[in-house]
């Protein structure tokens, strides 16, 4: 086993601010690798740790471990291997010695290179200006960056490595004790099947069929609803989608789960997760 000695060499401001490649509601942003290879990478804080495409970790050169099973949002067979990639650049952040497991991305519905996970994210916080189409990566020791006066400060719970807000409702009578927050997700609120059945996901007019869902080497389908109002700290937002992934196998199939991905995250302005103080920050409601 290959050990992590992932560190990262901020900039001299301790920030890196790079134009947000949003489409499809994911994070991604442009980077460069070895030899100033171009390359796309996701912002996801749902995995642990990162992630590089294996026929590109080939393409590097990179030495390669054994081969094991590991898993994905939608299934438990995802092959993988682990390696590392000597360095990574965002905007003016240099990111050395990048601890990563070696995955078959070609099944990805969109065009992503690398993952960033907890590893990296850990170290950094990270803010995300969805009116704008920005993302700032900042040395925690900067602090939280100026926030207009309708911000609020929610405290971060961390469920094995994964950052997650408490307390959200669902209606008047379905509390969701912990989610997680999903930026590789361009899904709403993401429920296992048990807490999707007690939202009503297959009953009323306001059904919204099914979908494909993907994670990183695998999919599965869909069903989504909506849900007339949620609360989220002091926020109340209306009509919010909510989804289920049918099947057998996969992180959100597991009882009990729900993700917040970047559909629900982009009704509002700004969104800051600071790791190391465990705080998030939400600013102005977009609708």
């Amino acid at each position: 086993m290959l050990d992590d000695c992932t560190k990262l060499r901020f900039p001299s401001s301790g920030t890196s601010e790079v134009p947000l490649i949003f489409a499809p509601q994911v994070l991604r942003c442009h980077a460069a690798g070895p030899g100033g290879r171009a390359l796309l990478a996701l912002l996801d804080t749902g995995t642990d740790p990162s992630v590089i495409d294996l026929a590109l970790a080939r393409r590097l050169g990179l030495r390669l471990g054994d081969f094991a099973l590991g898993h994905d949002a939608a299934s438990d067979s995802v092959p993988f291997t682990e390696t590392v990639l000597p360095w990574l650049r965002i905007g003016d952040l240099i990111v050395r010695d990048l601890y990563m497991l070696a995955v078959d991305l070609s099944a990805a519905p969109f065009a992503i290179d690398v993952v960033l996970g907890y590893n990296v994210l850990a170290q950094l916080l990270v803010t995300i200006d969805y009116a704008s189409g920005r993302l700032a990566l900042r040395h925690p020791e900067l602090g939280l960056p100026a926030t207009a006066s309708a911000a609020v400060e929610l405290p971060l719970v961390f469920c094995e490595h994964y950052p997650a807000l408490s307390g959200l409702s669902l209606g008047s009578d379905l509390a969701i004790e912990l989610a997680a927050i999903d930026t590789g997700s361009n899904a709403g609120l993401t429920l296992t099947l048990d807490r999707a059945l007690r939202a009503g996901l297959h009953q009323g007019e306001r059904a919204l069929g099914a979908a494909t869902g993907y994670g990183f080497a695998s999919d599965c389908t869909v069903l989504r609803s909506e849900v007339p109002t949620l609360r989220l700290g002091p926020f109340t937002l209306q009509n919010v989608e909510i989804a289920t992934l049918c099947g057998d196998g996969g992180e959100l199939r597991r009882p009990g789960r729900a993700t917040i991905g970047n559909r629900l995250l982009a009704r509002f302005t700004r969104v800051s997760l600071d790791y190391q103080r465990a705080v998030c920050v939400i600013e102005a409601a977009q609708g």
